[in-house]
């Protein structure tokens, strides 16, 4: 299996290879990239490149709390990319996941252009307020505790399904749960950042490249911050997946990919991806 170590972790990461355009998946907290089960249909026009964030699934969880931060999150998804070669890509993330791809983005002009096209799926940009924010993080202290008390027993629906592991949960779900899921002012990524963890909320007008939004219908938690998003990112575009939730491309996976692929295949080719 490929791995990629990066400050002495080793990140999982699956490359379908073929000539087609790059779409480099993130899945969201508490699942993996066995999420992207579904979309794998897309290689046959299309780069599929998938990977576990640190602390999940087949990707190690390094017991150091201090290993875990926005920081580390977008900079692994570099060196994913370089492991593969990759240049640019179309980046497609779920829930956490395209809120990292966002900040990804927003944190350095070397990283935005190697984002040639955003696929924001069932998420949100953040707060904008701290009190709000204050009451994201409660949520990630809990989180937080629950995996280190039940490790495996803490996983719900899908998420039990992505190849965890006692120690990875009880360890590096639970310090992803404070570090990565929670939003802190004194990340890293945040503490360089124009308004800290609150950049991408107040930037969304910055993300200047093509976005598609993807939401299912049913997703109660997202569906006003993707209308939201939709009328304050420049050149965003929005779809709803009918009869879906949160995982609307486990629930709709044909009609998921036929939305991802048409966008895709609207994008210029601009030559190869390849560094």
């Amino acid at each position: 299996m490929p791995f990629v170590d990066r400050d002495g972790v080793k990140i999982f990461y699956e490359d379908t290879g073929g000539n087609g355009e790059v779409i480099f998946m993130t899945h969201g907290f508490g699942s993996g990239s066995k999420m992207w089960d579904g979309q794998l249909e897309l290689s046959k026009k299309f780069r599929v490149i998938r990977w576990d964030m640190r602390g999940h699934a087949q990707s190690e969880s390094p017991d150091d709390e201090t290993k875990y931060s926005k920081q580390h999150q977008v900079d692994d998804m570099a060196a994913v990319l370089d492991a593969c070669k990759v240049e640019q890509a179309i980046f497609l993330g779920h829930s956490m996941g395209a809120y990292d791809n966002m900040l990804f983005f927003l944190s350095s002009p070397q990283y935005a252009r190697r984002m040639k096209a955003l696929v924001i799926f069932g998420s949100g940009p953040g707060f904008a307020k701290a009190k709000a924010r204050e009451g994201w993080n409660k949520n990630a202290d809990k989180l937080a505790g629950s995996y280190a008390s039940k490790g495996l027993e803490a996983l719900v629906g899908s998420d039990r399904d992505k190849g965890h592991t006692e120690h990875g949960a009880r360890v590096g779900l639970a310090h992803s749960a404070k570090n990565v899921f929670g939003q802190r002012d004194y990340d890293p990524l945040y503490a360089r950042m124009p308004d800290g963890a609150s950049v991408a909320a107040t930037h969304l007008k910055d993300l200047r490249l093509p976005v598609l939004i993807i939401i299912g219908d049913r997703d109660k938690q997202f569906r006003a911050s993707s209308e939201m998003m939709k009328a304050k990112i420049p050149s965003a575009q929005m779809i709803l997946v009918a009869e879906a939730g949160h995982m609307a491309n486990e629930k709709q996976p044909a009609l998921f990919n036929e939305h991802v692929a048409r966008f895709a295949g609207s994008l210029p080719r601009a030559g190869a991806s390849k560094l």
